[in-house]
């Protein structure tokens, strides 16, 4: 059935994306500063939308073109691009960063303060550049502060006349931590921000039938199935969505032996996937995330209450941790997991209403069937085994 699976993959950033030309061009115009006088300018972006919009895209492409550039101009340019969700420390981002660039100095024991200072020094001994990407910016804002942010951008304010080595672009799916920044670093990717609208369903048939042709075989997929897949996508307006319905059908049909994805089997796709759980989020959660995320499926499955009581969430948490080996994280940590949870898709929350003795809060799932979230969760929590 496919010529090339990694096609169809959220990390597969294709040489063209339909629909977002415009986004680039507005990023080139924003650094041409940083190309043509390199070193005396530095940018700073910040790039919004909704899940599956391209943010991450079209900036990687970016990241690769700049480099390009760069180098034509006679410069060298490194761009790191960092899932700020998945790397939710200012150690492990500046780890990240100090791998892409090759410093072969060992970092183990080092604080944040002397990491950033290596950085500073290579990227500085070397004459180099950075383009640094933080995707899922608001998520590590709200989790951890603006300091990482507020270093990065502010390296070389102290000095006269000092190189402008560091650029940064900041993607969220939302603006709401704008509270949170220094007024004058907010101030400042205000007036770089750009938005990315959600695509609508003749935009993601473009996508998808642009993918196909390097992903699936000839004629494998008829239009009435890109059209179904497009329909149910554009609801959400999520690409992503879009792509993992046409790859799970895709394996529906590998299973029956058929060389046609046809769109029953693209109903049978969808209900293995929501838009808010996705396999890619739920493998950057952490551990014990996951075990959280587990308790809450075994304890819906079974159940006819829609939701359950942060109590009840908590003992079971304890009884999946022991099964597991693993030590039952403080109730102020397995607070903070449901939050994070919650602000991710993942969960949903209310508060008790009519009916309910005094005032609880109430944990549930969206619209995925608690069995199917909790066999994905033991086959990923069993595949990992370490705790986090």
């Amino acid at each position: 059935m496919f010529i090339d699976e990694a096609k169809l993959s959220i990390d597969y950033v294709p040489p063209n994306l339909p629909h977002r030309e415009e986004h680039l061009r507005k990023l080139t115009q924003l650094f041409r500063g940083v190309i043509e006088a390199p070193g005396r300018f530095s940018q700073k972006v910040l790039i919004l939308g909704d899940t599956g919009s391209g943010k991450t895209s079209v900036t990687k492409l970016f990241g690769k073109l700049l480099t390009e550039i760069a180098k034509s101009h006679g410069f060298n340019l490194v761009y790191v691009h960092v899932n700020a969700r998945r790397e939710r420390t200012e150690y492990m981002i500046l780890n990240k960063i100090l791998a892409a660039l090759q410093t072969g100095i060992p970092l183990r024991g080092l604080s944040t303060q002397e990491l950033l200072s290596i950085v500073l020094e290579f990227i500085e001994t070397h004459n180099l550049y950075l383009l640094i990407t933080l995707d899922e910016l608001g998520v590590f804002l709200k989790r951890r502060g603006e300091e990482l942010l507020y270093l990065l951008s502010r390296t070389v304010d102290d000095q006269l006349n000092a190189q402008q080595r560091i650029s940064l672009i900041g993607i969220s799916r939302n603006p709401l931590f704008g509270y949170i920044l220094d007024p004058s670093t907010w101030s400042t990717l205000q007036k770089n921000m750009i938005q990315f609208n959600r695509y609508n369903p003749l935009q993601l048939r473009d996508i998808l039938n642009f993918r196909i042709k390097a992903a699936v075989l000839d004629g494998a997929v008829p239009p009435s199935t890109i059209d179904l897949i497009a329909d149910i996508a554009g609801a959400s307006g999520d690409a992503r969505y879009a792509l993992e319905l046409l790859y799970n059908a895709g394996k529906v049909a590998d299973e029956k032996g058929v060389l046609r994805i046809l769109p029953e089997y693209v109903r049978s796709a969808k209900a293995f996937i929501t838009p808010e759980i996705r396999r890619e989020v739920l493998l950057d959660l952490s551990f014990h995330q996951k075990l959280l995320l587990l308790a809450v499926c075994r304890l819906l499955k079974p159940s006819e209450d829609a939701y359950v009581t942060t109590g009840a969430l908590e003992a079971r948490y304890g009884l999946v941790s022991e099964e597991y080996n693993q030590t039952p994280r403080s109730h102020t940590q397995v607070w903070a997991y449901i939050q994070e949870l919650v602000g991710l898709g993942i969960l949903t929350s209310k508060i008790s209403g009519i009916g309910q003795r005094g005032k609880t809060t109430l944990i549930g799932l969206p619209d995925i069937p608690a069995a199917v979230l909790e066999n994905e969760l033991e086959l990923q929590i069993e595949k990992s085994k370490v705790g986090g």
